[in-house]
């Protein structure tokens, strides 16, 4: 194994959001009589919207990436600054997220969620890797990220 990708999630207001744009689309470019080069434009940029996510790839020789990817393509990359970890750590977070910008204020500002987190420990300072509501996928993205690396996992969650 020479690298291992965490794929990010995304919000859940911001998943809403795509998929109330993508809807309004579908809608727009079948039951308006606008050109229909705008019609199109809206669709394919809603698409894209919708099928747009971000993942972490984290290499063996610590040469890491962040990847932006639409269905799953990768579009382009760019270097993934990390000191070098001297653990990694799962554990149960309670995470709080600020959505004070655009249109996803208008559905609430605060969301909160039970995740699983799966972070890189160098000292005192933490880089996040990876969320997921599943126990077993943190777990499981821990040991292979531990496999590559060569370092220790600590599980904080008590099951």
């Amino acid at each position: 194994m020479s690298s291992v990708v965490c794929k990010q999630e995304r919000a859940l207001k911001g998943r809403i959001l795509s998929i109330c744009v993508l809807a309004f689309s579908v809608l727009f470019l079948f039951m308006t009589s606008e050109p229909i080069l705008s019609r199109l434009s809206l669709f394919f940029i809603s698409v894209f919207i919708f099928g747009f996510s971000v993942s972490y790839k984290i290499n063996h020789d610590f040469n890491n990436q962040k990847l932006f990817s639409v269905f799953g393509r990768t579009l382009f990359t760019v270097k993934l600054k990390l000191e070098y970890p001297e653990y990694i750590s799962v554990f149960s977070a309670s995470l709080s997220l600020d959505n004070e910008w655009g249109s996803i204020a208008a559905i609430g500002t605060k969301e909160k969620q039970d995740k699983f987190v799966v972070r890189f420990f160098t000292g005192n300072k933490n880089f996040t890797l990876y969320r997921t509501e599943n126990y077993q996928e943190a777990l499981d993205k821990a040991k292979e990220l531990g496999e590559l690396l060569e370092l220790e996992i600590y599980n904080a969650v008590e099951k």
